[in-house]
């Protein structure tokens, strides 16, 4: 399964902090459209369990975030490791895939507008176990669009993955793909996000994937915050992931 396939499955909720405010770390599927101020970067790591019919995985999630100018932005997401533990096999372990995403604000949020991003995720093959990445590039355009409402902020992405084609295994469809998030703060320091995500079929036989999840991150300083997500989808696979987010 492709990284960018299993990263739909994730269940979490995100924050950031004083100056940098809702911006991508691995607490959030969805991505924000509050980019930093050129210069600003975050550094975020977490690591995710979860359990399905299908057994057990454990891997870790890491993101480098650098704002380019005010309104572009650059992502690097190296997924080191991962460990799986099917229910019917032994256990599989290995590096994970990389992806790197170029953005950039088309649109600034105005009294009515939401702002709109441009993204462009490439998926880096960089897994050699065939259990754990297609060891083909993967392509995801797609738009960002956010809108701040009184207290919450909402975010939501759409957008299409174009599957390079494993050499053993079913021909993958190209993929719809949308996420919607809700965060709020309830305190000086302490925020709460809801988010729901999903996805077309990957491919025949197959059904889409629809997930939901809750979250909180709690910013301890200026230049810390952590975070622990918890969620569930239809494919009856529950998550839990914690993590912190160091801005700078």
């Amino acid at each position: 399964m492709s990284v960018i396939n299993r990263s739909l499955l994730f269940v979490s909720i995100a924050a950031s902090i004083f100056c940098i405010r809702s911006r991508a770390d691995t607490a959030l599927e969805t991505e924000t459209a509050d980019l930093g101020k050129k210069g600003e970067s975050n550094f975020s790591q977490s690591v995710q369990w979860e359990k399905s019919p299908d057994g057990k995985t454990l891997f870790t999630l890491d993101q480098y975030e650098y704002a380019v100018t005010d309104r572009g932005e650059i992502l690097i997401e190296p997924f080191f490791y991962e460990w799986d533990f099917p229910s019917d096999g032994p256990m599989v372990s290995g590096i994970g895939d990389l992806e790197i995403t170029p953005s950039y604000m088309v649109i600034l949020e105005g009294k009515w507008m939401p702002a709109v991003v441009t993204a462009f995720k490439v998926k880096v093959p960089t897994a050699r176990d065939k259990d754990i990445g297609t060891t083909k590039f993967d392509w995801y355009p797609y738009f960002i669009f956010g809108k701040h409402v009184g207290k919450l902020d909402f975010n939501a992405n759409l957008g299409v993955t174009f599957f390079g084609q494993p050499d053993e295994g079913p021909h993958l469809d190209n993929q719809l793909i949308y996420d919607l998030a809700v965060q709020t703060y309830v305190t000086e320091h302490l925020q709460l996000i809801a988010e729901v995500f999903g996805n077309s079929a990957p491919s025949a036989g197959e059904n889409g994937t629809f997930a939901g999840s809750v979250a909180a991150e709690y910013a301890f300083g200026p230049h810390f915050n952590a975070f622990v997500a918890v969620g569930y989808d239809t494919d009856k696979l529950f998550n839990i992931r914690p993590g912190f987010n160091i801005p700078f």
